[in-house]
């Protein structure tokens, strides 16, 4: 009998999200940078989260930062089935060392060994033909 594979949540491709899907498929991270203050915005939005401008433009931001805080899921993340051969699941808030705050999932690493303040990269896997996501991984 041939075991069926549990599905996990696409994200939905908008205009306004699809740069950030799609780069992240090609490897890469990017963020909505304002013109005016040159604050990065995560996630992305018609207008600066700091200044409040309309003038924003889609800017390569580096792929490392710090764990600000994190949870350990050890159920059925978000009530999706398709997550649970990876439980325990880390999900942390990443402050990214160009100034945007996102969050990630932690893998390859066990959940004792995740902690505040801890370096992290991101690298990327593919989730469908047009999107991937970042995950991140501590950097030793």
């Amino acid at each position: 009998m041939t075991k069926a594979r549990l599905h996990k949540p696409l994200p939905e491709l908008t205009d306004q999200t699809r740069p950030f899907w799609t780069a992240a498929k090609e490897g890469r991270l990017v963020l909505q940078k304002c013109e005016r203050c040159s604050t990065f915005n995560f996630f992305p939005k018609p207008w600066c989260i700091e200044c409040g401008s309309r003038e924003l433009h889609w800017t390569d931001a580096q792929p490392t930062g710090t764990v600000y805080s994190y949870t350990v899921s050890r159920s059925v993340a978000m009530n999706y089935p398709g997550w649970k051969d990876e439980l325990p699941i880390i999900l942390c808030l990443i402050d990214l060392d160009d100034n945007a705050r996102l969050y990630g999932q932690v893998i390859d690493c066990a959940a004792d060994e995740i902690s505040i303040g801890q370096r992290v990269g991101m690298h990327f896997e593919s989730i469908s033909d047009e999107a991937g996501v970042p995950k991140f991984h501590l950097v030793r």
